[in-house]
Parts: C-alpha cells; sequence; structure tokens
C-alpha cells in the first residue's frame, strides 16, 4: 500500500496536483483554497498561499462575445511567454485570444527633466547615458473574449 504522504502525479490544466495516492480509482480530486468571493466562486491558489486570495474571473458565466483585457508588465518576451503560458488555461475556460498589443515603455518628462538638471554634478552624465541605453518594460495587452462549448448535435 502506498504511503499517505505520496500523491498521484495527475495535474489539472492550471497545474495543480491530485491530492488522492497514487494508486487510487476513479476521478482525480483537486486542492484548492477554500475561500470564495461573494458570488460563490473558490480562491484558484493552493490552500496555504500567502497574501490576498486570488478569485477567477475567468472561471465565471458570461454572456457569449464577452470581451477581458488582461495586461502582461515587461520585456516583450517576457511578457509574451506569461501570456502564452496563460492563454492555455483561459482556453481550457473557454476565453481565447483576439487580439494583442505591446506597448513599449518609455521614460516619463520628469526622469528627462531630473537627468539634464544633474548634468551640472556630472552625475547626470551618467544617468542620461543610461535612460538613453536602458529602455523600461512597456506593457503587452491581450484581449480575450468568451466562446461558450459548441454541443454537437
Amino acid at each position: 500500500m502506498a504511503s499517505l504522504g505520496l500523491r498521484c502525479d495527475a495535474t489539472d490544466a492550471e497545474g495543480y496536483r491530485c491530492v488522492l495516492i497514487p494508486s487510487h480509482e476513479g476521478r482525480h480530486q483537486w486542492f484548492r483554497c477554500e475561500a470564495t468571493d461573494a458570488e460563490g466562486y473558490r480562491c484558484i491558489l493552493p490552500p496555504s498561499h500567502p497574501g490576498d486570495h486570488e478569485l477567477a474571473w475567468f472561471a465565471k458565466p458570461t454572456t457569449p462575445g464577452a470581451t477581458r483585457t488582461v495586461r502582461y508588465r515587461g520585456k516583450y518576451e517576457r511578457a509574451a511567454a506569461q501570456a502564452e503560458g496563460e492563454a492555455q488555461v483561459l482556453a481550457s475556460h473557454h476565453w481565447f485570444p483576439v487580439s494583442q498589443t505591446y506597448i513599449p515603455g518609455s521614460w516619463g518628462t520628469g526622469a528627462w527633466v531630473l537627468a539634464f538638471l544633474t548634468l551640472v554634478f556630472l552625475i547626470g552624465i551618467i544617468i542620461l547615458a543610461y535612460m538613453i541605453a536602458a529602455k523600461p518594460a512597456g506593457e503587452l495587452v491581450v484581449v480575450y473574449e468568451y466562446r461558450p462549448p459548441t454541443s454537437t448535435p
């Protein structure tokens, strides 16, 4: 008999492991945080997660064609990889990406003014060189659309 400390290797679409023993019979059982929102939807994080609860907007029923905008901050490659990973989970809940736009980061006017004012102290040269060479993180904006499952006749 398997030890109760061992768990089944199966994972669901979001990567959570089944909490049953490895040789269990029947359906898998996924373990989530017990917290729910006002509408009764459960937190999608593991049971002992730190911080705030994460309530899944994508698991709630909605009308066909509804859209939701999700923003991913960072350099394009990192943001695109994160969006691709989440798109797979969202697709299992019938949310599909319909458009995406990357908005490159830019230094604000205040940062440029500060760099030029510190030129007097020579440190401004270093700050100005850094601002020209390094671009701040941008934002990938992805619009998801809900497409309910189609029933087969």
